[in-house]
């Protein structure tokens, strides 16, 4: 009998069976590789889904399924007033965009006539309504800012007021400019004898002169105030666009001195507005006035936002010169552009407006009518906007 302090001998484990020694590694690497590919596929589909209009990013604007979110008009309301602090002209400034390809100079009349939120200030304005200059004595700049959003039905990125010695300052650089009157423009001194302020013919008016030059009422030889203030900005402009705008502008960090050197960087438009009437009491040409804001403001900042359907306009067409006119059709619509892109597809035939809410179906069929196209009601698109519009080959780019 073996004593207590022998070592028992241990017995050998058994070996598995070959099934189980080979066939469980093999099973483990099929179920991983059916993972990896049920994820990829999954991927993939999602990618490629319409539904949440979820795809892989597009970074050429000319490539289909491209799209952006629009980049509002860098825009300004420049307001001047003279030494007594009396409004003498406004301007409101619009880049075509921020590359320094131009822009537009709209000089408003200060005897414009404008009732904005809450009636007219109504402290000697009489008959014929409250115009800019009362209400630049009552509420000063924001509240010519909020007259002239609503002639314009759109809202400027900023404001600025001008003194003649900030004018001095912003104009000086290119010394005094050209200006083709049609007859003298006459001034009275002190001492009650007329004085010739700016001689007839071509008049160089100073940066020191430039705002005793806009204060000038009346028409003098056809021409008034507003004419002559306009001939005035073309000379300007021309001025600081030739050679380089920033050393022709006041080496400061301010945003009109930005906005006017990127503007005068390119084609500078100056043109007659739609006032009509006398210049005492002027009127608005209404659709004149909207042609013009289209084509100045590229994307226009609502002056109420929230309240206007938002569009997704998608060309549809594959031809990137339906772009201008497209978006011109929209924004006529009264609507507001919030993306910008191309179709996922091109040789679409047909223009239409597409809608997810069926609450928006009214809104899309009044565009609908105003582009000339066709209304879709569609669950799975894209939410970012009230409406998407697809541009096809039977838009017409002449408005007809």
């Amino acid at each position: 009998m073996p004593s207590d302090g022998r070592q028992q001998s241990r017995r050998p484990t058994p070996r598995l069976p070959p099934v189980w020694r080979w066939g469980f590694p093999v099973l483990a690497l099929l179920v991983a590789t059916l993972g990896f590919v049920l994820l990829f596929s999954g991927l993939s589909t999602v990618l490629d889904s319409r539904r949440g209009e979820t795809r892989e990013a597009v970074t050429d604007p000319s490539a289909p399924g491209f799209e952006a979110f629009v980049e509002q008009t860098w825009s300004m309301l420049i307001a001047t007033e003279d030494l007594s602090g009396e409004l003498v002209q406004v301007a409101v400034v619009a880049a075509s965009d921020r590359g320094g390809n131009g822009g537009t100079v709209l000089l408003i009349p200060v005897e414009l006539p404008v009732e904005i939120g809450g009636g007219d200030v109504g402290v000697g304005c009489g008959e014929r309504g409250c115009n800019l200059v009362d209400h630049h004595r009552v509420g000063g700049l924001e509240r010519v800012r909020a007259a002239v959003a609503s002639v314009l039905d759109v809202e400027v990125t900023a404001a600025t007021l001008l003194t003649p010695e900030r004018w001095k300052s912003l104009a000086g650089s290119v010394g005094s400019v050209p200006v083709n009157l049609a007859g003298e423009l006459v001034a009275a001194s002190g001492d009650g004898t007329s004085v010739v302020r700016f001689p007839a013919g071509t008049a160089q008016v100073a940066a020191s002169d430039v705002v005793d030059f806009f204060s000038f009422p009346g028409e003098v030889g056809g021409a008034g105030r507003i004419d002559r203030q306009r001939d005035w900005w073309k000379s300007w402009m021309s001025a600081v666009g030739s050679g380089k705008p920033d050393t022709n502008l006041p080496a400061l960090d301010l945003d009109v001195i930005h906005l006017l050197g990127t503007v005068a960087g390119g084609r500078v438009r100056v043109p007659v507005g739609p006032w009509t009437g006398g210049e005492d009491v002027p009127t608005i040409d209404q659709g004149r006035l909207v042609d013009l804001v289209v084509a100045m403001f590229p994307v226009p900042i609502p002056q109420a936002p929230g309240l206007r359907p938002t569009v997704r306009l998608l060309n549809g067409t594959g031809d990137r010169s339906v772009d201008s006119a497209a978006r011109q059709a929209v924004l006529r619509a009264g609507v507001e552009l919030v993306v910008v892109g191309n179709y996922r597809s091109a040789g679409v035939i047909q223009t239409r407006v597409l809608h997810r809410d069926p609450a928006d179906q009214p809104a899309a069929a009044a565009l609908a009518a105003a582009l000339g196209g066709g209304v879709l009601h569609d669950e799975f698109l894209s939410p970012v906007t009230d409406l998407t519009v697809v541009i096809g080959s039977d838009f017409r780019m002449d408005g007809h």
